[in-house]
């Protein structure tokens, strides 16, 4: 994969070597596409786009990626207040945050952490999100035509 999106294998791999979670699993999207929530896998970690920004500076054109990294767990202990499932997500939040913080996947800059979506609790499960920005080396902007 190049361009957009050729970070993704990458964060995969990386959230796979360093998080040391027993029965870990590490899903991109087109792991999840058609999987429903009662078959998905737990513990998990999903990579998932988000879509990018542009920003102009100086006749320089620079895309910043946005990649959500969701910690998902099922603890059916405490469903409604959702106890079990935060500490059962504690460590491998931390964990992930560690593994790519300052992370610099081939063609963009250190990864940046960005203001995540909420979490969110469903029958027992439980997704924790956190984001990221990665910017992609800046390219000069093309010319208008005459």
């Amino acid at each position: 994969m190049s361009g957009l999106l050729a970070i993704e294998p990458q964060l995969a791999e990386r959230i796979g070597q360093r998080v040391a979670v027993p029965a870990l699993k590490v899903l991109t999207a087109a792991a999840l596409s058609g999987v429903t929530e009662n078959a998905q896998p737990t513990p998990a970690v999903h990579v998932v786009y988000d879509g990018f920004s542009v920003r102009e500076e100086k006749g320089l054109v620079e895309i910043v990626e946005r990649w959500i990294t969701v910690v998902a767990v099922r603890n059916v202990r405490s469903p409604r207040g959702g106890e079990d499932a935060r500490q059962d997500a504690g460590p491998i939040l931390d964990a992930v945050f560690a593994a790519l913080l300052g992370y610099q996947p081939a063609g963009v800059k250190p990864l940046l952490p960005a203001n995540p979506p909420r979490p969110y609790f469903n029958a027992g499960f439980a997704y924790f999100p956190l984001a990221w920005s990665a910017r992609l080396k800046k390219i000069p902007m093309p010319c208008p035509e005459s």
